[in-house]
């Protein structure tokens, strides 16, 4: 027995009603758009300044290694370092990228749909770059500290390619910026605007305040990074959703996507599927990930050509019936005589 689509959306948006106010049915995303640029040019050269101080040996650079050795000691504290541990989460893409996609996918649901999943997408895409600049600027990551210092007395500086301080499975140098940071500003900064409607003030802003305040605490305390590592992230993470808010999600065209809107529940879950594939393939060893990275983008394109085709299909016969209907309709007209109108009996009172 099958489900209609509305069935299926309301069996899972009915517990949740209450909380939703009346009348809410097309998602829009929640915040004003930023009115100027110079906040974000500002942040950029904000973060170059803290790249500019880490590139050779300067007052930035030691007081990184004093908060990382204090760390040293401070991670003595079990109990402190458990509740770190914790805390470094908000900043793990594997968590709140997962969480966030499950708040994309109900909006997605509830608004019969594909723009939800589309913010966050293009949105997500953007921590690919942040990735290939840690791998570009190449600074050694803090959990071995004391190796780094014999090989590289001068401290963690950029483009050093130490292959020793990201410990066994982490032959990389990337440690600038903090991904974590980025994350801990750019999904929790989705989660507001795919969900900032229903949810009151208080809860928005510890949305936006928490999160990187707690990450930062947690990483500097477990030594998972220097110390300025983290600012430069937060940095690339506003400008990043500042971005994010500037497109109108809710209205800008959909182009070819325009054939999946208005979005069935198959949509919804194929277009899931293929955003899972992608935030999987990082996980993957090499050959995986680039058979995946071929894979994935065909699958869609293919999809994306069968469901065009199917459309125009559909839009044919729709014509093809409304035009044999118009035809049935003057057919029908000619075949009945008009009654002719019969001259008046009255006459005009003299």
């Amino acid at each position: 027995m099958t489900v209609r689509d509305d069935a299926f959306v309301g069996q899972i948006i009915t517990p949740l009603r209450r909380y939703i106010p009346v009348g809410w049915f097309d998602w829009e995303p929640y915040g004003k758009r930023p009115k100027s640029w110079w906040p974000d040019l500002f942040m950029f050269l904000g973060f170059l300044a803290l790249a500019f101080f880490v590139s050779y040996p300067s007052w930035l650079v030691r007081l990184d290694i004093e908060v990382r050795l204090w760390a040293v000691d401070a991670n003595d504290v079990e109990w402190l370092a458990n509740i770190a541990r914790g805390g470094a989460e908000f900043g793990q893409a594997r968590t709140v990228a997962s969480v966030t996609l499950l708040i994309a996918i109900w909006c997605a649901l509830r608004s019969r749909s594909i723009r939800p999943l589309l913010m966050y997408v293009i949105s997500f895409i953007t921590l690919a770059s942040i990735l290939g600049m840690k791998h570009l600027l190449g600074r050694p990551l803090s959990q071995h500290p004391f190796a780094l210092f014999k090989v590289s007395p001068e401290g963690p500086l950029l483009f050093t390619y130490h292959p020793e301080g990201g410990g066994p499975n982490i032959v990389d140098a990337t440690a600038f910026p903090s991904g974590h940071a980025v994350n801990s500003i750019l999904l929790f900064g989705l989660i507001v605007m795919l969900i900032g409607h229903v949810i009151p003030a208080w809860a928005r802003w510890a949305l936006l305040i928490a999160p990187p305040v707690i990450v930062f605490c947690s990483q500097v305390f477990l030594g998972q990074h220097w110390l300025s590592d983290e600012p430069a992230g937060f940095l690339l993470g506003l400008i990043i959703i500042r971005m994010a808010k500037r497109v109108p999600w809710h209205t800008i065209p959909l182009g070819p996507l325009s054939v999946f809107d208005p979005a069935t529940r198959r949509t919804i879950l194929i277009s899931v599927l293929l955003i899972l594939g992608v935030m999987l393939t990082p996980t993957l060893h090499l050959v995986p990930a680039l058979i995946a990275a071929a894979v994935l983008p065909t699958l869609g394109l293919i999809w994306l050509w069968l469901s065009t085709k199917a459309k125009q299909h559909r839009d044919a016969l729709e014509a093809a019936e409304a035009e044999a209907a118009g035809l049935d309709g003057r057919e029908a007209g000619s075949e009945d005589p008009g009654i002719p109108s019969q001259p008046s009996d009255t006459h005009p009172r003299a």
